[in-house]
């Protein structure tokens, strides 16, 4: 139960950066473009030590074994996997629980055995390090759980269940070869436990748990080669959806462009008016500027920069608030609603708002005490459709 429980946290703790390291750009993601891509096989020997307090007794060394392995599995992305893989040889015990009837003599017993294992693949270097299809160097964790197949004393098979961790270091030769390095621990219930069988002839071991390390060098051969696309969330149909919108707001600049030259001139007539009508205008038409004004600055998904073209909405702003000192504006940011999350998207709003509202004082001279800012995230939509919703509003305040 200890070892279940063990493996379980491991695999959760595990997915979790996995997650993390994924939305540090909220974005990009690195994935496999089809299923077929970075599935890998690998081969690899070493030397493997039965673990069990009757070897320490005798010692360790003189139980070492020969080690293969082979393992296919497959990169869903560049920081998690899945594997299944196929090891073992054979184990040795040295026990003294009969020595009295041995010449007081260690007994050898030994068995040959195999383990299968599902492993949870973690790639610990890409989540402390930005990922690149460059890097030389990876360093992976790996879990899960697996049965090991044996005979003792060559009598009937015992299975077992058993629970496995282990580390393992890789130099990419390219995209296809790979070194690595591998160590590992399995821990499982006995094969040498004395009560499991009958007849004094089979005595052997006092542990009822035992475990096996190892340690092996080995070569992977990725089929196809590593593949992992850069993706940037919604990629072609965003790009449409963009374009669509970067000319739906070229034509609403060009009629913006044209409402403030049309205001521009009712201005100027209104300044040939007598004083007391020309101060009564004034007053009528910052009043309508409070309540009706309204200019938009539209984004890219997932930005908050000002985009070059859009300076021109800024400066008639600022020309218009010039001529115009009795009017105040707000600077109200949004955020599409099917597009990350709330928390994101209040921030991301708030930026944008902060970004247009900066530019407009330090930039264009406009006063501070005329301008507020806020940002609404994705509780209000003031479009129907979505993708509009990534703007800023400058508002006349009411």
């Amino acid at each position: 139960m200890k070892i279940k429980t063990l493996l379980l946290s491991a695999l959760v703790a595990g997915a979790s950066y996995s997650v993390s390291a994924q939305t540090t750009e909220p974005d990009v993601k690195y994935l496999s473009p089809k299923f077929k891509d970075n599935i890998f096989i690998n081969i690899g020997v070493g030397m493997q030590g039965y673990m069990n307090t009757d070897n320490f007794d005798y010692g360790f060394g003189k139980v070492l074994q020969p080690l293969v392995n082979l393992s296919v599995g497959k990169w869903m992305d560049p920081y998690w996997g899945l594997r299944g893989q196929i090891s073992g040889w054979q184990s040795k015990l040295y026990t003294d629980v009969n020595r009295l009837n041995n010449n007081n003599k260690f007994e050898k017993f030994q068995h040959k055995y195999i383990n299968l294992n599902l492993d949870f693949m973690l790639n610990l270097t890409n989540l402390w390090r930005a990922y690149s299809p460059d890097n030389k160097w990876d360093m992976t964790l790996f879990l899960g759980p697996g049965l090991s197949f044996g005979k003792f004393h060559n009598k009937q098979m015992d299975v077992l269940i058993n629970g496995s961790i282990g580390l393992g270091g890789k130099y990419n030769i390219n995209k296809y070869w790979a070194i690595d390095l591998e160590a590992r621990t399995h821990l499982m219930s006995t094969f040498f436990y004395t009560n499991k069988y009958s007849g004094q002839e089979e005595i052997a071991g006092r542990s009822y748990q035992d475990g096996l390390l190892s340690l092996s060098i080995g070569a992977t051969y990725t089929f196809g080669g590593k593949n992992f696309a850069r993706y940037e969330s919604g990629a072609q149909e965003m790009r449409q959806q963009l374009n669509a919108q970067i000319n739906n707001l070229e034509a609403e600049l060009q009629q913006t462009q044209s409402q403030l030259e049309a205001a521009r001139i009712a201005e100027q007539i209104a300044k040939k008016e007598v004083a007391a009508v020309e101060a009564e205008k004034m007053q009528v038409v910052a009043e309508t500027a409070r309540k009706d004004f309204a200019q938009y600055v539209g984004f890219t998904i997932n930005k908050t920069d000002v985009k070059t073209e859009q300076m021109v909405i800024l400066q008639a702003i600022a020309n218009y608030m010039a001529e115009n000192p009795d009017v105040k504006m707000k600077v109200v940011g949004y955020a599409d609603k099917q597009t990350g999350s709330k928390y994101f998207n209040q921030k991301i709003s708030e930026r944008r708002a902060k970004n247009v509202y900066n530019l407009l004082i330090k930039k264009f001279g406009v006063p501070e005490n005329r301008l507020s800012y806020v940002g609404l995230g994705d509780q209000d939509q003031p479009f129907k459709v979505n993708q509009y919703n990534r703007l800023v509003m400058i508002l006349g305040e009411k």
